[in-house]
């Protein structure tokens, strides 16, 4: 439910609860009025026919158009004041939306008490409550009917500076480096928002610059001086070197590699953390899969891994192609790495997931926590601790779920294209011998490759 709306009902709300209240107050004003000019009018009839007996005329038995009785009043004691009755009519022939409403006053004459009793009718209760309660109806009817519609007005007219910063801010990218285009307006706090909007706007394309400058920067320098490295100690190893320095050199050479690679899976991550892959289009995700399965043939024949590979025809995933080429290519060559020689690799593609199986060492750190950057099965290994935390990010950027699980021996990543389908694939989505494809290293890869 949108602001406005939330407005409307509660005021609403308020008119429901306070109408009631001021109805009640209204119909025991309106009574206590009506009761009260009824009774001064018969009272003072009642004193104008009292005058008259005290000038000697003959009352008649109407006075002022009211009917007047007049009685010698035997009784021990005059009430001082004039007696008042109220009496709702149920006689035949008598209208029952009327209240009677009695006046005696009492007046000594020449040694004679008299009772003068006059009486008139009033509206009844329930005919008053009636037609307070119509008018309640159609007060509700109006006041709803007048809030939703001004409610409307407002939005469209007032509201419309509001709108178009939302609107504004759901297409805005700090890769456009467009600033905010933001309407004027003479609403205070709309004002005030307008001008929060632009300066964190202006601060974020002026910080992602920066940082995206930094990076760009930092990669360039770093790369300059690694290469130079590598190329000295190419020279290097072309002289005449003994077996120790030669040890040295290869150590060098494996540490400048690991250098260059972290470097590279930094700014990888510092672009996919700055959104630099956008994509509307979908990708056929099981060509990309096949080609890079062909291009680790080689790795798996080294360590004799044995794949085992099923896969759904025309499965389309919305994801850049090159952060679909990274996310696979990752996936596999950790998948070969922490293999066992002679080990195993299952894959399994739908239209939902994509999973792979290699077996393993059981690990010496909770699975999900691999997916931090620098965090390390083994921290001896070769491995850089990086290429987990860009297959998290990767799915991030592009709205997939990756969990990490180690069953009786297997290692299991399963990445799920869709959120809302997520289901967890066991052992029996895994490929079995009768209905997977076989591949076993080198001869068997070139085969698919074709």
């Amino acid at each position: 439910m949108n602001l406005l709306n939330k407005i409307s009902v509660w005021f609403i709300a308020i008119v429901l609860l306070v109408t009631p209240i001021s109805m009640y107050i209204s119909y025991s004003s309106i009574k206590k009025r009506i009761d009260s000019f009824e009774t001064e009018r018969l009272k003072n009839v009642n004193n104008y026919v009292i005058n008259q007996i005290e000038k000697g005329e003959v009352p008649t038995k109407t006075s002022q158009g009211l009917p007047i009785s007049i009685s010698l009043f035997t009784g021990k004691k005059i009430p001082s004041q004039p007696e008042i009755f109220h009496t709702c009519l149920q006689d035949k022939g008598v209208s029952k939306n009327e209240c009677k409403i009695l006046v005696n006053s009492y007046a000594k004459v020449n040694n004679k008490t008299y009772k003068i009793s006059s009486y008139g009718y009033i509206t009844a209760s329930h005919q008053i409550i009636d037609g307070m309660l119509v008018a309640f109806v159609w007060k509700v009817l109006l006041i709803t009917s007048i809030v939703l519609f001004t409610a409307r007005i407002l939005s469209k007219f007032i509201l419309k500076p509001f709108h178009h910063a939302i609107n504004e801010l759901q297409q805005f990218s700090i890769q456009k480096k467009e600033r905010l285009q933001l309407l004027q307006t003479s609403t205070k706090e709309f004002k005030k928002l307008n001008e929060f909007l632009k300066t964190m706007t202006d601060k974020a394309l002026e910080d992602y610059a920066s940082v995206k400058e930094f990076s760009e920067n930092a990669s360039h320098e770093v790369q300059t001086p690694l290469a130079i490295i590598q190329s000295k100690i190419e020279l290097l190893a072309e002289t005449e070197i003994n077996e120790n320095q030669a040890i040295l050199l290869t150590d060098i050479q494996n540490s400048i590699d690991k250098l260059s690679r972290i470097n590279r899976s930094l700014i990888l991550l510092t672009k996919l953390n700055n959104n630099e892959f956008p994509t509307n289009d979908e990708l056929k995700f099981c060509r990309v899969e096949r080609e890079a399965l062909c291009m680790y043939a080689d790795h798996l024949a080294l360590k004799n891994i044995t794949l085992n590979r099923t896969c759904e025809k025309s499965v389309y995933v919305k994801i850049h192609p090159t952060l679909a080429e990274i996310l696979l290519s990752n996936l596999l060559s950790n998948a070969i790495r922490h293999n066992l020689e002679g080990g195993k690799i299952e894959i399994n593609l739908t239209h939902s997931y994509f999973q792979i199986n290699n077996t393993g060492l059981p690990p010496h750190v909770p699975t999900q926590e691999l997916f931090k950057r620098f965090k390390k099965n083994n921290q001896s290994q070769e491995s850089i601790g990086l290429g987990l935390s860009i297959v998290k990010q990767i799915c991030e950027v592009n709205d997939f779920s990756v969990h990490y699980d180690f069953t009786d021996g297997w290692h299991s990543i399963t990445i799920y294209f869709d959120n809302t389908k997520m289901h967890e694939p066991t052992l029996c989505d895994k490929i079995s011998a009768e209905n997977a494809t076989l591949f076993e290293p080198v001869e068997q890869m070139v085969n698919f490759a074709k």
